[in-house]
């Protein structure tokens, strides 16, 4: 029976729940907001299962990275739309084409996160951009599965730890499974998120019916992040921003992001996605400020994955240290900031934009 010493021993990805036979482990949210395996023992039959498919009890190894890559995707409409250089819409457009699925993380009706399947071009876009929230992921690994089992091509996407889950999960490598995960900075809870629509909506006296969390009209490397409400538009940088400012300070992510176990070469996936930052001052020439993909080919299935697309990019080839040069997620952990756990103690009570003026320095 799967049992934690600690929150940080736990990814939230949902594996554990997913695999157990009688069906007695509930993905439940702590005072915090994020959710953690809840085990009936009275169901359990100590099968083990739930311990072997663990990705933080089997945590990877580095391993060599093949090729890194910078890309944009030549439609510019589609750099618009995503966080960086469009690439995750090509690795997409290409299995669709193939007659299979894809996973990913949309806003459904009601702004909440959560991991979704699409099958035609039409619902892609919703799975296009940032989402800086922990997505909800029930009965996903069981549907991808599933959709294995047929025999047709699927690509998923997500946080590494979600691709890790999914490994583990499906307990064998399946040809037509492709996997691509974006370098992952930590996600914040639901709570906090819903905790600050809420706030945002009474503040407005309206309520929030649209959120970009990487809003590029402004450029790239000035991007907003934007909350729009029925007569509102509420933009600020991300940088300056009170949702993003206390995430990106690691105030209100969760508590295994603190030492990630799938950066830093270790990733599971087959691509690994992320921001190019810094290619402007390693590359200006490439660099026109709509968003540029850093592209880590992990693995043969990934460099294919690559080859097949790349006649729709722009790309110049780099190198890892370049990659984490100025993304330092790429390569490494930040921790916990020192006052997170004053912030979850005091969520209840206080405002977002009041912890903020008591946690971080004014900007």
């Amino acid at each position: 029976m799967l049992k934690l010493k600690s929150k940080g021993d736990c990814c939230g990805c949902t594996a554990c729940a997913s695999i157990c036979p009688r069906g007695c482990i509930a993905m439940t949210a702590d005072v915090e907001g994020f959710c953690y395996p809840q085990i009936d023992e009275a169901k359990c039959i100590n099968c083990g299962l739930c311990e072997k498919v663990c990705p933080l009890l089997h945590k990877p190894a580095q391993h060599e990275v093949l090729n890194v890559y910078g890309a944009k995707n030549s439609d510019d409409a589609v750099r618009l739309q995503s966080s960086s250089g469009g690439m995750f819409t090509l690795f997409a457009r290409h299995i669709l084409a193939g007659g299979g699925t894809v996973f990913g993380a949309e806003l459904d009706e009601n702004l909440q996160v959560c991991h979704t399947a699409v099958t035609d071009e039409a619902g892609l876009a919703k799975l296009r951009g940032s989402k800086y929230v922990q997505s909800k992921m029930a009965g996903v690994f069981k549907e991808v599965r599933t959709l294995l089992n047929t025999g047709k091509p699927v690509l998923f996407s997500g946080t590494p730890c979600q691709i890790a889950g999914l490994k583990v999960f499906l307990m064998k490598d399946y040809a037509n499974l492709f996997t691509v995960d974006v370098v992952c900075h930590g996600v914040p809870s639901a709570k906090v998120y819903n905790k600050y629509l809420q706030e945002l909506g009474e503040a407005a006296g309206e309520p929030v019916t649209q959120v970009k969390f990487r809003d590029k009209t402004k450029g790239w490397l000035h991007g907003e992040t934007v909350f729009i409400t029925g007569t509102q538009r509420l933009a600020a940088s991300k940088r300056k921003e009170t949702y993003m400012r206390l995430f990106l300070n690691n105030v209100s992510i969760r508590p295994s992001c603190a030492d990630c176990a799938f950066n830093n070469k270790r990733s599971q996936a087959d691509i690994t996605i992320a921001d190019y930052w810094g290619v402007n001052k390693q590359f200006p020439e490439f660099d026109d400020d709509k968003g540029i993909t850093l592209v880590l080919v992990n693995t043969a299935k990934g460099e294919q994955l690559f080859d097949e697309v790349k006649g729709e990019t722009t790309f110049i080839a780099t190198d890892f240290a370049k990659g984490a040069q100025y993304n330092v997620a790429v390569s490494k952990s930040l921790g916990l900031h020192t006052k997170r756990q004053y912030f979850f103690d005091n969520l209840d009570t206080k405002t977002l934009k009041e912890l903020e003026a008591e946690i971080l320095p004014p900007v």
